[in-house]
């Protein structure tokens, strides 16, 4: 006995494209969302200009940071390390210190006397709250 429903049913196949579109949409919606975000001008790539902040750190025997100050701020770009005229502002500066404590540099020691070592970071002026640890 044949069945007489008139329904149509729903294959297979229809759930599968339904399925398909489903996640389109999403991808979709997804990139839509992602290129609107509030990117960083660094990450974009439409940063006008990076700066490197060159800092000075003594870490003491026991491994305690004794100082941290800003040696300079140069134009990596030029190719040189001719300091520039840039302020750094202190919000900058505190997060540069609070990423040395939490690294642990080991001390440089000259006679058995710890000594002023550098690193460096960079600093975005349009983005002067984020500490740039590197770039790719």
């Amino acid at each position: 006995m044949q069945s007489t429903n008139m329904e149509p049913r729903m294959g297979r196949n229809t759930t599968n494209w339904i399925k398909f579109w489903g996640i389109l949409a999403m991808l979709l919606a997804g990139t839509v969302l992602a290129k609107s975000s509030n990117s960083p001008s660094y990450v974009t790539g439409k940063a006008k200009k990076l700066y490197s902040v060159i800092f000075g750190i003594v870490v003491e025997v026991n491994g305690s940071v004794r100082s941290v100050r800003v040696a300079r701020v140069t134009d990596p770009i030029s190719g040189g390390v001719a300091p520039v005229d840039v302020s750094v502002p202190p919000v900058y500066v505190d997060a540069a210190k609070k990423f040395i404590l939490d690294k642990g540099y080991s001390p440089k020691l000259d006679n058995g006397k710890p000594v002023e070592f550098y690193t460096y970071f960079f600093y975005d002026p349009a983005n002067p709250n984020v500490l740039i640890t590197e770039t790719k």
